[in-house]
């Protein structure tokens, strides 16, 4: 490790990363350790390998299912700098550490956008984001960042450093990006990735007030069997409201709108695209799928088929259930969060996965987790 920057270790907590920890009702870790660089990281995962000292890999926190009681915290954010924009191909490479805000304002100073995405937390890490837990089968062009993903850079402590390139495709040797995407950090951490952005095009975001989870649900397949494809969907049943955000080219643009509302539902308000990313900057400050929320203690997150959220219904009717928010709709994968104030014992036979988003499972050494 000689020549390497030096990190720092912090035996004893300090008041704001117990404030962090405890903002998002995690345990305090036995060490934390604050992280620069790759180089770093790689060196502080085989010193602890070798020590057989359990360790979890924290960026900031949000998506966190594991229990840092008796861990060593390798705290990431400080690995965010973004590597390359290219606004020809439209590929972004950032390490795992930088926020998912500050790589949208980047992207949005290069004349690019990540706006095709789904909504994300705004304060939460590049490799927690990809390595988070997310069950079910991939669904390209849903908003997906997994999907999005076209290269990446990685370590095992079992089989070293593993990159797969962006191009040219498969000649870099196999394809293992899915042995770290998705995998909580359990075969070690992301180092960097890759993304696509691509040029902004015309865009609206139609919003439907008075809905009801089912007319929702209704209203947002017969868009996605037409063939419509949004950037992203937004809908809480507390207010009823339904927020899409479409984009096009100009013309593409305004005939989809047309058939929604020949064939749908007239919008209630529509928002430009200045409005729109300003509307999905508020809503991303407020995501309820991440630990910090501040309804997460009572809140789940909930992976299930359209289906299974009519039959039986589960909306604000059902017993506990206090509000429900849809952020993602295919109809065969429905992703949502449900604030509730009793346990959620429903009969859901189309449910894909369900898990209480303040969730402290067991580690065990010497695994890792997630950098969320």
């Amino acid at each position: 490790m000689e020549g390497l920057p030096v990190s720092t270790t912090t035996p004893t907590l300090s008041a704001p990363s117990r404030h962090h920890y405890k903002a998002r009702g995690l345990e305090l870790p036995a060490e934390e350790r604050l992280v620069e660089t790759s180089q770093e990281l790689l060196a502080h995962c085989r010193e602890l390998d070798a020590a057989g000292r359990a360790y979890v890999l924290v960026g900031d926190g949000q998506h966190l299912r594991y229990s840092l009681a008796g861990a060593v915290a390798l705290r990431t954010e400080g690995m965010d700098r973004i590597l390359s924009i290219d606004r020809h191909s439209g590929l972004v490479q950032a390490e795992a550490g930088v926020r998912w805000r500050d790589l949208q304002d980047a992207l949005y100073a290069e004349g690019l956008s990540a706006g095709g995405y789904a909504l994300m937390p705004s304060t939460a890490t590049l490799g927690g984001l990809l390595a988070r837990f997310r069950p079910g089968p991939k669904t390209l062009g849903m908003g997906s960042l997994r999907d999005g993903c076209v290269a990446l850079s990685a370590f095992s402590p079992k089989s070293g450093s593993y990159e797969y390139l962006a191009a040219p495709r498969k000649a870099a040797g196999p394809d293992l990006r899915y042995l770290f995407i998705g995998a909580e950090g359990r075969h070690g951490p992301i180092l960097e990735a890759t993304l696509v952005a691509r040029r902004p095009l015309e865009s609206e975001l139609l919003i439907f007030e008075g809905l009801g989870l089912a007319e929702a649900l209704a209203l947002l397949e017969a868009v996605y069997r037409a063939g419509l494809r949004w950037q992203w969907i937004h809908y809480g049943a507390r207010a009823e409201r339904l927020q899409m955000a479409l984009s096009a080219p100009g013309a593409l643009l305004r005939g989809q709108i047309r058939w929604i509302e020949a064939n749908l539902r007239l919008p209630d308000a529509h928002l430009d695209v200045e409005g729109l990313r300003a509307r999905r900057r508020w809503l991303e400050d407020r995501h309820p799928a991440r630990r910090a929320h501040s309804r997460a203690e009572r809140s789940s997150g909930l992976w299930c088929t359209a289906r299974a959220l009519q039959n039986p219904p589960l909306d604000r009717s059902t017993p506990g259930v206090e509000d429900l928010t849809i952020t993602a709709f295919t109809p065969d994968r429905v992703e949502l969060v449900v604030e509730h104030n009793a346990p959620l014992d429903v009969p859901m036979p189309g449910v894909i996965a369900r898990w209480p988003l303040r969730q402290s499972l067991p580690l065990d050494p010497p695994a890792t987790t997630e950098p969320s």
